[in-house]
């Protein structure tokens, strides 16, 4: 009798951008591409790689002209 390998299903890690059961915001973890594909749409979590693409055009935007500390409640001149 031969052993046949099977393989484990292929996972789709996706990061959490809310709490969603035992998972906080941040946390990542490996499902189905079904079920990543519910949660994406239901903007409970998104792919990883997506993630990384959306990190590196934030990061690529140009800081909003904030107000130097210290000066919120000053009257401009």
């Amino acid at each position: 009798m031969a052993i046949v390998n099977k393989s484990a299903p292929q996972l789709t890690t996706v990061l959490f951008l809310k709490p969603y059961g035992r998972y906080a915001k941040g946390d990542r973890a490996g499902f189905p591409a079904d079920k990543a594909a519910q949660m994406k749409e239901r903007k409970i979590a998104v792919p990883v790689q997506e993630a990384a693409m959306a990190a590196k055009a934030e990061a690529g935007k140009p800081a909003a002209a904030k107000p130097v500390k210290g000066t919120e409640g000053a009257d401009k001149v």
